[in-house]
């Protein structure tokens, strides 16, 4: 396989994988705290009083959720690329970290989370993007 392509595959499957940990870190947001059943999401007033009542730890659980999927995909980028390991692990988390500020903006998020998240998961992409790039290297050499 061309090193390009492999190069592309290792961040397209890094972004997935991120993607079905934010999902799976959602879902269990919800099930701490679930959002009124037939909130509807068009009327704005009804969404930031639902998420007003939210308690901290489903935010918390966010967080987690968000950095624990920096940090898988940035590992599994960095895992599979064949050169510029690290890079290609920090692209996947920089496609995190994008994600996380878009949906900060979209939605009534409580202040403090800006900060939180905009430390927690560029730093769980970047450890996820060592750790990957280190693994890869050992198991190239064996």
């Amino acid at each position: 396989m061309p090193t390009i392509l492999r190069q592309l595959l290792a961040v397209v499957l890094g972004v997935a994988v991120a993607m079905l940990v934010v999902t799976a870190g959602d879902a269990l947001s919800r099930v701490i705290h679930p959002l009124p059943p037939g909130l509807d999401f068009s009327n704005t007033d009804a969404v930031r009083a639902a998420i007003a009542g939210m308690p901290v730890v489903a935010f918390l659980t966010l967080v987690a959720g968000w950095s624990a999927a920096a940090g898988i995909g940035a590992w599994i980028a960095a895992r599979l690329a064949v050169t510029r390991r690290s890079a290609m692990g920090m692209l996947v988390a920089g496609v995190l970290v994008a994600a996380t500020a878009a949906n900060l903006a979209m939605l009534p998020h409580p202040t403090w989370m800006w900060p939180v998240a905009l430390v927690a998961v560029p730093v769980a992409g970047f450890v996820g993007a060592r750790a990957g790039a280190s693994t890869a290297r050992v198991a190239h050499h064996r």
